[in-house]
């Protein structure tokens, strides 16, 4: 049964003669309307609470802002506790409840908070395992660097330290054991991410909290007994404690450098090194960065690696397939002692890069300034790139493998991990482009392709970096792990020191940031505040803005593509409600068939709004009756005041309106149309009143026939302060108005509905549909159905369409169905609008 005969058929038995319920006394009424009148507001409150809450959800799906699982769900909580509201104060208004629907809400709510709970079973296995005994497949157990390590191991002629993994299933007893995931969940959820002090601060918390906490003594006695082993096996006593992330199906992301590394650790120390390596999980850049990549951080459990010290000659990073150069190319960069200097960009360095094809000729060398002598030899370069290319073959990707090579000249391969994100290849230092200014800075280091503009902003300290605002230009020393949190504020970044293999350089080709490294004087030379385009492409840092050259701006990739936390959006999403404010609801909507929230907020403001009507009919002439609105358009104009609609001295007593006695703007905006209507007006026998054409702006079907004479007689407006329905009928033509203000800048809304009473009037339909448009409206046809809506827009934008409205019902009876009608009747509501 199409909605408008429903709910006829709903009200002739709520007010047919033989089943009415006698008239409440006055005071009785009084009472009674002042209660449903007060829930109906209470009503409309959690439907635009519901509403906004839904809202901030699509946008987040739509603009590719970072999304936390928090975000998600403090907003689905809002979605749920206000439908909840809705349903229960429709409830007090219609005197009862409705089991289907509220079945639905359960059923809808337990199925977000199942999406919203899901969790990770916790790893099961061996608490420990030695190298030996681990390979790829063991990844869920030792984690990804430790089980690509190992199985490199394997790999003859290719040498890895000997020692053991602290497994997954051994750190989750650990956390289980302290009950740290509810702490830490507990702290997360209240992180204000966007401010970088509370970032900081919780995660200072957290990782205080990890350190504090007990080893279980089972756990602690294998530790030490298993590094008494490797010393006992002839290994040197110290040991280097390396994390090793958990992270099935999220794909390649540069976790490598954000958790920490203990070295040189002896056995009085192992415990809380471990510890620390398992508190660097929640680092301000670790938990930026699982933000920034859709995350979450119980999906992203870790073991740790516990492997013999190499005393280090000579260490580097060996990229199998170049990042800026020929794709036939790979690179090496080395450094004296241990690779770190390397990732942090804190080091002087040599690079070499070879022909990824044997015999690997070198066909590029640069040495450190202050090296006296080449601190790798040219067949120890090629031994490096030979075994490169037999990890690359053996895992089938690019590689990049950090190294170490001893006093005594052995190879050690340390980490072995897919390669990040390359670049196109970089030539010679570019001239700066024919007519553009003199750059401030030039040369340097290209980290990522690409332009940004904005204002510097120098970062050489943390109580610094708390201050850095939201698009700035990012100037720092040396690019180090502790500034990842900075990217996703900047537009750009530059740095004095580093390369292309400094870790914020592998962040930001992974974010796509433009980024500039080894730019000499870069913290001196370019001012705090002053605006610049800093062109990495180009090597060149600009006063002031320029535009970009065809194919200098990179696009920036949506780094939480098909994460999780898109995913659960996603889910979530298709349960609360579509993804944009429906122009109209679709044919056969009713209660059985809700499948939304969004759903179930439509059905029960309709009831409510049925029920309110109802009651009005039903009191007579006591409160909350209808008032007859007296004024100069002909034809019988009634209002229901819900609270708030009339004029502090308006004397109630009084069975009739004037205008002047309307304090709600949205009615008077409306009115105003109606009577600077282009048209001639309708005769008053041509006006006739559709009550049930109330319902057909938030769920009426179609044309379907009227036939409950008493909904033919009145036209009812239902007013509050800031709430209007309005309903008119001219002829054949229904038409229904629901406009609510919003206390917010931006997010007041008008829903529009008209119908025909033939498929012979679909032209008209068309016609007007072409108007609305024309002064901003989104519609919707269906044949002799017309839908349109304003949606988040300003209180004075909603005044002038709701004229648009007044003058466009009034006349489109007699709007002539062809494009002169159309044309003249524009021009003359923009006269309208104009003079008013």
């Amino acid at each position: 049964m199409p909605l408008p005969d429903r709910i006829s058929t709903l009200l002739r038995r709520l007010l047919r003669p033989g089943t009415a319920a006698t008239k409440p006394d006055p005071d009785q009424a009084a009472r009674k309307f002042a209660a449903r009148a007060r829930s109906f507001h209470d009503l409309l409150a959690a439907r635009a609470g519901a509403l906004k809450a839904m809202a901030e959800l699509d946008a987040a799906r739509r603009d590719g802002r970072p999304l936390s699982i928090s975000f998600i769900r403090a907003r689905c909580t809002l979605a749920t506790v206000n439908v909840f509201k809705i349903i229960r104060h429709c409830n007090q208004i219609v005197d009862g409840h409705h089991e289907e629907p509220e079945r639905t809400f359960s059923r809808l709510r337990q199925r977000i908070e199942t999406i919203l709970e899901a969790r990770r079973e916790p790893v099961a296995g061996e608490t420990l395992l030695d190298l030996v005994r681990i390979d790829r497949t063991r990844a869920g157990l030792a984690g990804e660097k430790m089980a690509h390590l190992a199985e490199a191991g394997a790999i003859g002629g290719i040498r890895i330290p000997p020692g053991f993994v602290f497994t997954a299933a051994a750190t989750g007893l650990f956390f289980q054991h302290n009950q740290l995931y509810r702490h830490i969940n507990h702290i997360l959820q209240q992180i204000e991410i966007a401010d970088l002090e509370d970032l900081y601060r919780k995660s200072a918390a957290i990782r205080e909290l990890i350190r504090n906490a007990p080893m279980p003594p089972e756990l602690e006695t294998q530790l030490l007994d298993r590094f008494d082993r490797l010393a006992d096996a002839g290994t040197a006593c110290r040991v280097a404690v390396r994390s090793s992330a958990v992270a099935e199906g999220i794909g390649p992301t540069a976790f490598a450098e954000l958790y920490r590394s203990e070295l040189d650790v002896g056995r009085d120390d192992l415990i809380d090194a471990c510890k620390t390596v398992l508190a660097s999980k929640y680092t301000p850049q670790a938990i930026s960065h699982r933000l920034a990549k859709g995350l979450l951080h119980e999906q992203c459990e870790m073991a740790i690696g516990v492997l013999a010290m190499v005393e280090a000659r000579v260490s580097g990073v060996c990229h199998t397939r170049s990042i800026g150069g020929p794709e036939d190319t790979l690179d090496l960069f080395y450094a004296p002692g241990m690779a770190k200097g390397i990732v942090d960009g804190t080091r002087s360095i040599g690079y070499l890069r070879l022909e990824r094809q044997a015999p690997h000729r070198i066909v590029a060398r640069q040495e450190a300034g202050d090296a006296i002598e080449p601190w790798l030899a040219d067949a120890e370069a090629v031994a490096l790139a030979e075994i490169g290319m037999r990890l690359e073959r053996h895992f089938g990707a690019p590689r990049e493998i950090e190294w170490s090579i001893d006093p005594a000249g052995a190879l050690f391969v340390l980490q072995s991990r897919p390669a990040g994100t390359v670049q196109a290849p970089a030539g010679p230092t570019p001239t700066p482009a024919a007519g553009r200014p003199l750059p401030l800075l030039h040369g340097g280091v290209t980290g990522c392709d690409g332009a940004g503009c904005g204002e510097v902003f120098v970062v050489r300290t943390v109580p610094e970096a708390l201050r850095c605002p939201r698009r700035a230009v990012l100037v720092v020393r040396h690019p180090l792990p502790e500034w990842a949190p900075l990217l996703h504020r900047a537009v750009a970044l530059v740095a004095e020191t580093g390369s292309e293999a400094c870790y914020l350089a592998i962040l930001a080709r992974e974010f796509g940031l433009p980024a500039l490294v080894a730019l000499d004087r870069a913290t001196e030379l370019l001012a705090d505040g002053a605006l610049v385009t800093v062109d990495a492409t180009a090597r060149a840092v600009y006063q002031g803005r320029i535009d970009s050259r065809p194919g200098q701006t990179v696009d920036r990739p949506d780094p939480q593509e098909g994460s999780p936390v898109r995913r659960i959006l996603t889910e979530v999403l298709s349960l609360v409600g579509p993804l944009d404010p429906p122009v109209s609801d679709s044919p056969g909507f009713q209660a059985d068939r809700c499948q939304t929230l969004d759903d179930l907020i439509r059905l029960y403001h309709q009831q409510a709004v049925a029920g309110i009507f109802a009651f009005s009919r039903r009191v007579g002439n006591g409160q909350g009756a209808a008032k007859r609105l007296g004024g100069a358009l002909p034809g019988q104009w009634w209002v229901v005041d819900l609270g708030g609609a009339l004029i502090p001295d308006y004397d109630r007593s009084r069975p009739d309106l004037e205008i002047t006695d309307i304090a709600n703007p949205l009615l008077h905006a409306f009115w105003t149309g109606m009577r600077h209507s282009p048209r001639q007006k309708p005769s008053a026998s041509g006006l006739r009143a559709a009550a049930a054409a109330l319902f057909l702006a938030s769920g009426g079907n179609g044309p379907a026939s009227i036939r409950a004479s008493f909904l033919r007689q009145k036209n009812y407006f239902l007013l509050s302060q800031k709430y209007c329905n309005l309903n008119i009928c001219f002829g054949r033509l229904f038409a229904t108005v629901e406009a609510m203000l919003d206390d917010r800048d931006n997010d007041s809304s008008i829903a529009f509905r008209c119908t025909v009473g033939t498929s012979r009037q679909t032209r008209r339909i068309e016609i007007l549909a072409e108007v609305l448009e024309h002064f901003g409206f989104r519609t919707e046809r269906d044949g002799e159905v017309l839908a349109a809506r304003v949606d988040r827009e300003s209180g004075p934008v909603v005044f002038d369409r709701l004229k648009v409205l007044g003058s466009l019902v009034v006349c489109a009876r007699q709007l002539a169905a062809e494009p002169a009608g159309r044309d003249t009747c524009i021009q003359a509501i923009e006269e309208m609008l104009h003079h008013e």
